[in-house]
Formats: C-alpha cells, sequence, structure tokens
C-alpha cells in the first residue's frame, strides 16, 4: 500500500514526472497505483487531490477528489459534448494522466493553498482563476477539462507536483497551521 510521503522525505517531488506510455494505463501497475491513490485520497479529512509523486511515484498522474468535483462552476468538455454536472461524469474523470495545460486565464489572485505532503502549514499561492487541461483517463481515452474556482487551482498545483515544485516554492507568505 502507498503512502504520502513528507516533502522533506521524498526526493520524487523535486523531480519532473515521467509521462505513463497509454499502452501501460490498462495494465495492472497503473490500475493498482490509481485504485491505492484514491483509497488514501478518501481516508484523508482535507485532501482534495494527490500526484502520484507525492507517493514516491515519478509518474505524470494525478487524482482529484469527488468532493472538489461536486460543484463545478463551469461547463466542462469531455471531446465535444459538453457536461454541466458531476453526475455525467464517470469516475475515470477524476484521473489525469500525461496531463497538459492547454489554456490559462491571464490575471492572478493569492489562493489560500496546503498540501497533504507539507503538513501542519499553509499559504497564499497567485494562481490563475481558469485553467484548461487535456489529460488521459484511467481507460486511456483522452479527454479536455475546463475549470474555474477551487477545482482551477487544484489543477494547477497538481500540475506544479508533476514539475517537481511545491506550493511553498510559490507561496507570498506561509503560515503554520493552527
Amino acid at each position: 500500500m502507498y503512502s504520502i510521503i513528507p516533502h522533506e522525505a521524498n526526493p520524487t517531488l523535486r523531480e519532473k514526472a515521467r509521462a505513463v506510455p497509454v499502452s501501460d494505463i490498462p495494465k495492472e501497475k497503473i490500475q493498482t497505483l490509481i485504485k491505492e491513490m484514491r483509497a488514501l485520497l478518501d481516508s484523508e479529512e482535507y485532501g482534495v487531490a494527490l500526484a502520484a509523486p507525492q507517493v514516491g511515484q515519478s509518474l505524470r498522474l494525478f487524482i482529484v477528489s469527488s468532493q472538489a468535483l461536486e460543484k463545478p462552476k463551469r461547463v466542462a468538455r469531455l471531446g465535444s459534448a459538453a457536461l454541466k454536472d458531476k453526475e455525467e461524469f464517470s469516475a475515470a474523470e477524476d484521473v489525469y494522466i500525461n496531463p497538459t495545460i492547454v489554456k490559462m486565464s491571464r490575471g492572478k489572485t493569492l489562493k489560500h493553498e496546503g498540501c497533504l505532503s507539507v503538513r501542519g502549514k499553509w499559504g497564499r499561492v497567485p494562481r490563475t482563476e481558469k485553467v484548461t487541461l487535456s489529460a488521459y483517463n484511467e481507460r486511456g481515452e483522452k479527454f479536455t477539462r475546463g475549470a474555474s474556482g477551487l477545482l482551477a487551482h487544484i489543477f494547477q498545483h497538481e500540475m506544479d507536483h508533476l514539475e517537481g515544485v511545491l506550493y511553498i516554492d510559490k507561496a507570498e507568505e506561509i503560515l503554520d497551521d493552527k
């Protein structure tokens, strides 16, 4: 079983993660990683997403908790079909494999942010309000998802993990959690 490794003991968090070969997505190794990451994230009281580097795996993969998907503020697109709410997403759309940023809004605002790999701290990080990602789901199907608000914030945080960057590297202010 995987566990979230604290940033001080996890050199993988400081590496650019490797792409997952699309042909490997249906294989047991990747499917087990996804299953265990979901279980790990579900066990966290405050976690909304988890990237593979946080569990020591240098792979371009992250998952988003269903809590974060409950009330998306923007219409998302999967292929050419507009999806208006979470119920229209299959469980696979909470998995982002080999994600790339397709589009970002220009302006940034400071957002409160924490991380399961940096316990006991939080910071104020400049993030854009809107982001669109292209990725593969756990079935190996390519999709595109637009987001604003919290989900856009989550996408940017998780993409940073895949690039070897932690929120504490970008935070304008870091405070102890009280």
